[in-house]
């Protein structure tokens, strides 16, 4: 080759690959705004993310531009060739990136990824829109290419290596400049996000025994779980052809027995106080256990507790049956979960991904939020979760997660009213058999951290008020389960510490609801799927919940896995057992049996109402052995 010949090669290299680039840039932009207005979360600094994303995808395809420049001294067609794979390659792993943030909400894991590559969970989320997404970035790749190729054709100008050093050196040093930038790690380049992806740490409970599946039915006794009758006629029922929202808030450690609509503390908790009166109370309430992850199994699939282990943390991939599947069914169009937390722990984040539910978590907020020991503050979830919703086509199922009211208490710096107790505790520790570790004394931080969860809980009903999709919404309000927490006056009995962490509050709120309404049959949060889908119209019984609206409900039962111990709560006694697994099979030992008012424990009724002890140990057992 003539040496004018090859500078004229190398002029059109550099005409093609400064074009190529360039044009790959603008699709790289465009994507990210599509991400911006597509992603439940976005960044509360628009500006300043586009540019730090901007920034960084110039630096990466300068430094492609410098090594095909170099290379095409030698073989200018070849590094023509491969700049252009390398560029459509770029935009269009940043196109299925960016579906990927837009679905997870934040830069995916490496473990999230690999979630994403899972059969089950590209069958249930996968769509065409998503196909012709790629479709349009591959289309507008191949009309960037067009292009460059006529301009090297007529140009013969050249871009000069160290000019694409340089160019990669300031997107380098924009990209990862130390100004605060919401959510900076979903402005990301993909080459950078994938390179830097961090690893989920294992979870201490793998390599647990299986358990049935979740669409398989409890197998109970009639005993255990009678029949439903229909809904009665003056039951509540959605507007005909709605289909309303859904919306879980799930209070961390908040017990019934502090709330003032529960005969706690007037003026601990007035926002939910107030939304008890002018919605639906259930005044007997009782979690499935004293985990986390078990309230939301039971909330979403209508499942009690597992004597066994973990379900959510140990099986997230199994496939069940419950809201998530029937709501999709139905025609629901959005699934999300937020968490002031991090999403790993307990191994949520497989859970909810295999089960096409986007997810936010702490990774999420604006770095400069309030925070305590356990994650970002719950005023900091309200402000979150209410622009996450505005942004989910509707009609959706969500569940936000609050975290201040965990151990040590801590109060956020964002709370502005404060609550102080009206006595000293005067008492801390208790002894309950089977039990190892003991009962501490943090009632008053407790009592504080409520008040404050509290005030969260009104800032997000005053945001969320002022939202159309407001109307159309059913709230539901829980605490996940009790607190090992001595109350104010004392330290409990063995009966009242079972109450104390199993009895939570339970409120169903909405415009489409009639208030002022008290439920008094004890309940389960395993009840509260059938319930919604009764008020829906929807027929279906997930898991091993009923309709708190078409009574009689079978015993509330649950799971204390500390002391291995089982409660069952129904209308006219409670009963508690210690299960004892021996080769022979599983038994109730410990057994006490009181009248449901006697939260005591005063007066042990198991010689008096011997049939009622026996069908209560029945259910009891019945339910051990089904999961």
């Amino acid at each position: 080759m003539h040496q004018g010949e090859a500078v004229s090669s190398q002029g059109s290299l550099a005409a093609y690959v400064g074009t190529a680039g360039g044009g790959a840039l603008a699709l790289l932009a465009l994507l990210r705004l599509r991400l911006h207005f597509a992603t439940p979360l976005p960044s509360s600094r628009p500006l300043a993310w586009l540019l730090t994303g901007t920034a960084g995808d110039l630096a990466v395809l300068a430094a492609g531009a410098c090594l095909a420049l170099l290379a095409g001294r030698r073989a200018p067609r070849a590094a023509r060739a491969g700049y252009a794979a390398f560029a459509v390659a770029l935009v269009l792993a940043t196109a299925a990136w960016f579906d990927a943030v837009a679905f997870f909400g934040h830069a995916p894991r490496r473990t999230d990824l690999a979630v994403g590559m899972d059969a089950t969970f590209l069958a249930r989320s996968s769509d065409p829109a998503g196909a012709a997404r790629l479709a349009l970035a591959a289309l507008g790749s191949a009309c960037a290419l067009f292009l460059a190729s006529r301009r090297a054709a007529r140009t013969s100008g050249i871009l000069r290596p160290s000019s694409a050093l340089l160019l990669a050196a300031a997107g380098g040093l924009l990209a990862w400049a130390p100004f605060p930038v919401p959510l900076r790690t979903t402005a990301q380049n993909a080459v950078a996000a994938l390179a830097l992806a961090p690893q989920r740490p294992e979870s201490r409970n793998a390599g647990a025994p299986a358990f049935r599946s979740l669409d398989v039915p409890s197998g109970a006794p009639a005993a255990a779980r009678p029949p439903a009758e229909p809904r009665p006629a003056g039951a509540p029922r959605a507007p005909a052809g709605l289909r309303p929202n859904v919306v879980f808030i799930v209070m961390e450690g908040v017990r019934a027995a502090e709330l003032g609509a529960w005969g706690g503390f007037p003026g601990l908790a007035p926002t939910l106080d107030d939304l008890a009166r002018r919605g639906v109370r259930v005044a007997r309430a009782y979690s499935t256990g004293t985990h986390t992850p078990e309230g939301e199994l039971a909330l979403w699939y209508g499942l009690l507790a597992s004597p066994r282990h973990l379900v959510l943390t140990n099986a997230p991939s199994d496939p069940g049956d419950g809201l998530p599947e029937i709501l999709r069914r139905a025609g629901w169009r959005s699934f999300l979960w937020v968490h002031d937390g991090d999403q790993t722990f307990y191994r949520r984040d497989r859970f909810y991904s295999a089960r096409g539910v986007r997810l936010i978590d702490g990774r999420d907020f604006d770095p400069r939020d309030p925070r305590t020991n356990w994650g970002f503050s719950d005023k900091a979830l309200a402000r979150v979760a209410v622009r996450a919703l505005d942004r989910l086509e509707e009609p959706f199922a969500a569940m936000a997660l609050t975290v201040s009211n965990h151990h040590p208490f801590q109060v956020p710096a964002d709370a502005v009213t404060s609550f102080e107790p009206p006595q000293p505790s005067r008492g801390g520790f208790v002894s309950v058999p089977g039990l190892t570790e003991l009962l501490g004394l943090h009632t008053g931080p407790m009592l504080k951290t409520i008040h404050y969860t509290d005030e969260a809980v009104g800032d997000f009903f005053r945001a969320a008020a002022s939202r159309p999709w407001y109307a159309r919404t059913v709230f539901v309000l829980c605490g996940d389960h009790g607190l090992p927490i001595a109350p104010l006056d004392g330290t409990p009995s063995p009966a009242r510490f079972a109450d104390l962490r199993h009895h939570v509050p339970l409120i169903l709120f909405s415009p489409l609801l009639a208030g002022g309404v008290t439920l008094e049959a004890p309940a389960s949060l395993a009840d509260v799927p059938a319930t919604l889908l009764g008020f829906f119209g929807i027929p279906g019984l997930p898991g091993d919940g009923q309709d708190l609206f078409a009574p009689p409900l079978a015993p509330a039962i649950a799971w204390d896995d500390e002391g291995r111990a089982a409660t069952a709560f129904s209308s006219r006694f409670t009963y508690h057992a210690v299960l004892d697994a021996r080769p022979d099979g599983l038994f109730a030992t410990h057994e006490t049996l009181y009248a449901a008012a006697d939260r005591d424990g005063g007066r042990d009724l198991s010689e008096q109402e011997p049939e009622a002890l026996a069908a209560l140990r029945a259910a009891v057992l019945a339910w051990a052995r089904s999961h």
